[in-house]
């Protein structure tokens, strides 16, 4: 599938980058980032959110209890990440409540970024990286969308490697995405991340692609 949207004139175009857990999306976005691209990363801005705005905190910690608080001298400072975590990811409903609150906040930080890249960089396009881009409609406000995929064993392996919890705790979240299926049917470039050792030149061929596709248009700064 390649019917690009078309980017407002003065704004850089963006390109969805998503997948699954474990599917090494971050690490895609990591190896285009060291080319010049600039990313953001939803869900590290989202951790962000939760340390600058004191309502968010709030509504989670009355919302989910306050074991999703971190607390100092008696102050609500951050989220528990990790218990909020094994709280919305064991309830369905929980976890669309809590997107429903979250995303349109790092939505909005997310536009106030892209402004700022598009003013300041010269790169061809910018990299909206978040593992439910999709599941949001996020994907719709991007120009062209990438996924990463690897089959779920692989996924599990690697996830289990880097968030040192239980295979089961991450079985929970992977059914709370879509499948790789799914994904593609919204994707309009796919990197199957299987063989790390092939991950590389599967990127820079992307990139290559990315750069044709999107570097052509007139821009004007805003």
């Amino acid at each position: 599938m390649h019917d690009f949207s078309t980017s407002s004139p003065h704004l850089l175009p963006v390109v969805g980058l998503t997948g699954g857990i474990g599917s090494g999306k971050t690490t895609v976005a990591g190896i285009l980032e060291s080319l010049g691209i600039p990313v953001f990363d939803a869900d590290a801005r989202a951790k962000s959110l939760y340390q600058r705005n004191a309502d968010l905190r709030v509504w989670v910690v009355d919302r989910f209890g306050e074991t999703c608080g971190c607390y100092q001298d008696g102050r609500l400072i951050d989220i528990d990440r990790k218990a909020l975590a094994d709280i919305v990811f064991s309830n369905s409903d929980a976890l669309e409540e809590l997107n429903a609150v979250v995303h349109p906040v790092v939505a909005r930080d997310f536009q106030a970024w892209h402004a700022l890249q598009s003013e300041q960089s010269n790169a061809p396009y910018v990299v909206r990286e978040a593992a439910i881009l999709i599941e949001t409609g996020g994907h719709k406000q991007c120009d062209s969308v990438a996924v990463v995929q690897a089959p779920q064993a692989v996924r599990l392996a690697r996830a289990m490697g880097r968030l040192g919890t239980n295979p089961a705790q991450i079985e929970k979240r992977m059914q709370q995405q879509l499948s790789d299926e799914t994904r593609r049917e919204h994707a309009h470039f796919v990197v199957d991340n299987a063989d790390e050792n092939n991950l590389l030149r599967q990127v820079l061929d992307l990139h290559k692609k990315l750069v044709d596709v999107h570097a052509p248009r007139d821009r004007k700064t805003p």
